[in-house]
C-alpha cells in the first residue's frame, strides 16, 4: 500500500461522504496529495539533517588531528548541505488550495511526490561520498579527493533540488 492508499484509509466517514461530493472528491484528492508530498519532503529533510550532522562529527575529528588545510572544504560542503535542508524545508507545497488562483493538476502533484521520492534515493549516494571523507580523516590520506567529490555530489543535489522549483513552475496553472 502506498502512501496516498494509507493516507485514504486514514480518512474519518465524514471525511469520505465530503470527498464523493462534486467539486469536492478532487480536492480532497489534491489535499492529500499535497500531504504525502509534504511528509516525504520531511523525510528527506531529516535524512539530510542526520548526514549533516554526521559530517559536522567528522569535522570536529578532522580539527582534532590537526587537519586545518581541509577545514574550509568541509565547512563548504556543510555550507552546501545545509543550504539543501533548508531548500527541503521551505519548498513550496505541491498545490495551493481549494480556492487558490494556482492550482496544480494531480498528475503534476504525483510527479512532484515522484521528484522528491527520487531525491530520497540520491542520499544513499551523499551517505557512501561522507563515509569517503570520514574513512580519508581516519587514515589521514586522500582527504580532499574525498572532500571534493562530496563538494561535487552536494552542488549536483542542490541543482537537481532547484530542478523541483522549475517543474512546479511549469505545472501551476492560473
Amino acid at each position: 500500500m502506498d502512501l496516498m492508499d494509507r493516507m485514504k484509509s486514514q480518512m474519518s466517514a465524514v471525511e469520505r461522504a465530503l470527498a464523493g461530493l462534486p467539486g469536492i472528491e478532487g480536492y480532497k484528492e489534491k489535499e492529500l496529495r499535497r500531504e504525502a508530498d509534504r511528509r516525504v519532503r520531511e523525510t528527506l529533510a531529516q535524512l539530510l539533517e542526520d548526514q549533516r550532522a554526521r559530517l559536522t562529527g567528522i569535522q570536529l575529528d578532522l580539527l582534532g588531528s590537526g587537519g586545518l588545510d581541509w577545514m574550509d572544504d568541509l565547512e563548504r560542503a556543510i555550507g552546501k548541505l545545509q543550504l539543501l535542508i533548508d531548500r527541503v524545508r521551505s519548498a513550496t507545497y505541491g498545490y495551493a488550495g481549494f480556492f487558490d488562483a494556482n492550482k496544480v493538476r494531480e498528475a503534476e502533484l504525483e510527479a512532484l511526490i515522484q521528484f522528491d521520492r527520487g531525491m530520497i534515493q540520491r542520499v544513499d549516494e551523499l551517505r557512501e561520498k561522507i563515509d569517503a571523507v570520514e574513512q580519508a580523516v581516519m587514515d589521514q590520506e586522500h582527504i580532499e579527493t574525498a572532500v571534493r567529490d562530496l563538494v561535487r555530489l552536494l552542488s549536483e543535489l542542490n541543482q537537481q533540488w532547484r530542478h523541483r522549483r522549475e517543474v512546479m513552475q511549469s505545472v501551476v496553472i492560473g
